[in-house]
C-alpha cells in the first residue's frame, strides 16, 4: 500500500541552486508528446565552492534548515561511515562530520533525514559491522551525535517535536529532548505510522474498514474508511496528508473515483466523494495538501505520441487535481505535456505560503552510474494553481537528487553531483537546488 507524505507519496513510479531564471522553449532532449511546444523556464545549476568538500555517494539524504542552509548525508565510502555536512545559503560547506562508522554500501542501503530541533535526526537502513541493521542518531546543530544510535522499524515518520516508530505492537515516540513514549496498538501486522506537525497518527489496516489512532493521547481506533461505503469499488490504494495537526486520508478505487476523509483538531469530518475520477491506465504519485487545498498528482503514459512529432524515448504527462478543502470546487491542471526521451519520478511535494508545489526528477534512457552520461538530466518543479506559470526546470545531471523540504518562500533539493571527467562509481559532492 502506498502513503503519502511531504517527500513520499503514493508513489508508483521511480527520485535549485540559487540563480537567475530565464524564459525559454521545450528542453532539447524532445518536444512535448503532445506536439505543444511548452513555455519552460529552465536554468543551469551553478558549481558553487562544495566541489572541494570530501566526497559522498549514494545513498543521500537532506533537510533544509531555518536560515537557507541544507544538511546533507551520504556514504562516505573510504572512511566507512556516513559523512554528514551543512552547507550555507551561500553553497560554503560550514560544518563536516562522520557517524555510524563501520557501514558499507548494498544495493538496498537507504538514509534518511528530518530536522530535528537545531540539528537532524538520521536513519541508516544498510550494513553496519557486517551485518543489516535499520538504525536512528540525532544530531546536533555542531552535526555532533547526541547520544548512540538506536534500532528502529520500517514504519517511521518525525514531528516537530520528535520520532515515531512502531514494532507492530507498541508505537514508540522519542522526542528530541525528554523520555520516550509508547502507545499500545491493536492488533494488526501493517501499521503505517504518520506524522503531523506535533501529532503522530498510526493507520490500521482492518477486514472491511480501516481506523486510525492518535498516538500519545488515550483515545481508541477511529474507523475512517469503511468498505460497505463503497460497495462493489474494491480500494485500488490510499494515501494520508497532514496539514498542522490535521490529518487527511485519500481512497482511490479501482474505478478511478476518489473520496476524502479528514480529522480536524480531534473530530473525524464527513465522508467526501469527489466528482472527478482518475483514468484507469493513470497512476497516483502524490497527494499533498495547504490550508485550502489537496492536491492529486497523476501521470499518463504519452510516449506514443513522441513518433509523431519526431521524437523518441519515454514521455509522461503530469496532472495535477486540485480539490477545495472548504468548499465543493475540483479542478483538473496540466503540469506538464511530457517531455520525449525523460522518464520522471520520483515526485518531491511541499507547501509554499498556501499553495502546494510539486518537483520531479527527470532521467535520460542510456545513464548509469558505470558510464560517462548521468542518469539524471533535471529536476522538474511547479507551484499547482490555475494561474501558475508553466512547468521550469533545473538543468543538472547527478547520480541522484533527494527531497529537503520547503520554507515559506521556496523548496529545497540536493543533487549529488560527479567531479568533472569522473563517473558515479567516483564520490561525487552536494549541490544544494532551489526552486
Amino acid at each position: 500500500m502506498l502513503r503519502a507524505s511531504r517527500a513520499v507519496a503514493f508513489v508508483l513510479a521511480c527520485g535549485a541552486s540559487a540563480c537567475t531564471c530565464s524564459k525559454g522553449s521545450a528542453p532539447a532532449s524532445g518536444d512535448a508528446a503532445s506536439g505543444e511546444d511548452a513555455a519552460v523556464a529552465t536554468r543551469e545549476a551553478e558549481a558553487p565552492a562544495v566541489a572541494q568538500a570530501a566526497g559522498l555517494s549514494a545513498p543521500i539524504a537532506a533537510s533544509r534548515g531555518d536560515a537557507g542552509d541544507v544538511v546533507v548525508a551520504g556514504l562516505d565510502v573510504p572512511a566507512k561511515a556516513i559523512r554528514v555536512q551543512r552547507i550555507s545559503s551561500k553553497d560554503e560547506v560550514v560544518a563536516d562530520k562522520t557517524i555510524l562508522e563501520g557501514v558499507s554500501w548494498s544495493s538496498d542501503a537507504e538514509l534518511k533525514m528530518a530536522p530535528a530541533g537545531a540539528g537532524v535526526a538520521i536513519t541508516w537502513r544498510g550494513l553496519r559491522g557486517g551485518r543489516l541493521v535499520r538504525q536512528h542518531v540525532v544530531l546536533g546543530a555542531d552535526l555532533a551525535a547526541k547520544g548512540e544510535p538506536i534500532e528502529v522499524a520500517a514504519a517511521s515518520c518525525a514531528t516537530q517535536d520528535g520520532f515515531w516508530f512502531t514494532d507492530g505492537a507498541r508505537a514508540h515516540g522519542r522526542p528530541w529532548s525528554g523520555s520516550t513514549v509508547s502507545t499500545t496498538l491493536p492488533k494488526h501486522d501493517d501499521a503505517a505510522i504518520v506524522c503531523g506537525a506535533h501529532r503522530a497518527f498510526a493507520l490500521l489496516d482492518e477486514e472491511e474498514s480501516a481506523s486510525l489512532v492518535v498516538l500519545g493521547g488515550d483515545a481508541g481506533a477511529m474507523t475512517v474508511l469503511k468498505d460497505s461505503d463503497f460497495g462493489e469499488d474494491e480500494q485500488r490504494e490510499r494515501a494520508e496528508f497532514t496539514v498542522g495537526d490535521d490529518l487527511g486520508v485519500v481512497r482511490l478505487a479501482t474505478s478511478g473515483a476518489l473520496a476524502v476523509r479528514e480529522l480536524h483538531g480531534g473530530a473525524l469530518g464527513p465522508l467526501r466523494k469527489l466528482k472527478r475520477r482518475i483514468p484507469h491506465d493513470d497512476d497516483v504519485v502524490a497527494v499533498d495538501a495547504s490550508a485550502s487545498t489537496i492536491v492529486v498528482i497523476y501521470t499518463q503514459d504519452v510516449g506514443e505520441g513522441c513518433a509523431k512529432t519526431g521524437g523518441s524515448g519515454p514521455s509522461t504527462k503530469v496532472t495535477a487535481l486540485r480539490v477545495d478543502r472548504a468548499g465543493e470546487g475540483e479542478e483538473v491542471i496540466e503540469l506538464s505535456p511530457g517531455t520525449c526521451g525523460r522518464e520522471v519520478g520520483p515526485f518531491f511535494t511541499g507547501v509554499i505560503g498556501d499553495e502546494v508545489s510539486v518537483a520531479w526528477i527527470e532521467r535520460v534512457p542510456g545513464g548509469s552510474l558505470k558510464s560517462a552520461r548521468a542518469p539524471i538530466a533535471a529536476l522538474a518543479h511547479r507551484v499547482v494553481k490555475a494561474a501558475g506559470a508553466s512547468v521550469a526546470r533545473v538543468e543538472q545531471p547527478a547520480d541522484a537528487i533527494v527531497d529537503a523540504g520547503c520554507d515559506a518562500t521556496r523548496c529545497y533539493a540536493v543533487a549529488l553531483v560527479r567531479r568533472p571527467g569522473a563517473d558515479g562509481m567516483v564520490p561525487g559532492f552536494a549541490r544544494v537546488l532551489r526552486y
